[in-house]
């Protein structure tokens, strides 16, 4: 997990580094980021439930669409991801996200061929616990923002970076014996890059 940690950050400096590349032919028009978007994600998920860390890697993918005018761009954007985050056994328990996926509004501000954005919108999640009795699952739901960094390599072809934070909350997990019920945090970090085709 390490590496695909390692791979995230690499690809975000790699981001933010081609902005102050730009040559002056670029900064004078920017990239025209509108229309339907649609590619794949890779990502590295972390979080805690209590004092046990919890982390793991994620893939999936992306739809959206922008609207841009002159430097503004707005939109709305819908994701889904498969993840592997899961904790060490704690107790007779191990609390493992399978599934995140969101619906979010999207605004920036593209300088040149760079797009930074802020985005906000809901999100879902799906989490399992095993005990001594077996897996017991649940769904999540909550509140998903964060910010990214787009750059237009061609005009139909883009790269992407991005910090999102799934906030789901404490998750009541129950069991066949009251004494094993337990309450975790299910609300989780993600560090993802990203390819986009641009219609």
């Amino acid at each position: 997990m390490r590496r695909i940690a390692f791979s995230v950050c690499a690809v975000a400096c790699l981001v933010a580094s081609a902005a102050s590349a730009q040559t002056a032919s670029t900064a004078r028009g920017a990239a025209d980021f509108s229309g339907i978007e649609l590619g794949p994600d890779l990502g590295y998920a972390f979080g805690s439930t209590g004092s046990y860390s919890a982390s793991g890697g994620a893939f999936g993918g992306h739809l959206g669409y922008n609207l841009q005018s002159g430097p503004l761009v707005g939109g709305v954007e819908a994701d889904a991801l498969w993840t592997s985050l899961s904790t060490s056994q704690f107790g007779p328990w191990s609390f493992s996200e399978n599934f995140l996926g969101s619906a979010r509004a999207k605004g920036g501000y593209a300088f040149g061929a760079i797009l930074a954005y802020g985005t906000l919108g809901a999100g879902w999640g799906s989490t399992s616990t095993t005990d001594w009795f077996g897996s017991h699952g649940s769904t999540v739901s909550g509140v998903v923002f964060g910010v990214g960094a787009e750059y237009a390599l061609t005009r139909n072809v883009s790269l992407r970076a991005e910090f999102l934070r799934y906030q789901f909350g404490d998750v009541t997990l129950g069991s066949l014996y009251p004494f094993l019920t337990q309450s975790v945090n299910a609300s989780t970090n993600m560090l993802r890059v990203g390819g986009s085709i641009h219609f």
